[in-house]
């Protein structure tokens, strides 16, 4: 990348890669505090368990499928 200073060069990589971990960070917790609202739910067969399990595989998938499609 010739004509771009360094310095700026490596200011807004440093820059983007925060904002990347940032994200990933709320994203990462967004999806736990969902599943710890699945754990904690008071369960009573296996059967009830694994369809919330279901849906909240269903709507990760969902999710991945619109990111794939729609991108940025």
């Amino acid at each position: 990348m010739e004509g771009i200073d360094p310095k700026l060069l490596s200011k807004l990589k440093e820059v983007f890669q925060r904002e990347l971990v940032q994200r990933e960070k709320e994203t990462l917790e967004y999806w736990m505090n969902e599943l710890i609202k699945v754990y904690q739910k008071n369960h009573q067969t296996l059967a009830e368990f694994k369809a919330d399990i279901r849906k909240y595989i269903d709507r990760m998938r969902n999710r991945l499928e619109v990111i794939k499609t729609k991108g940025f």
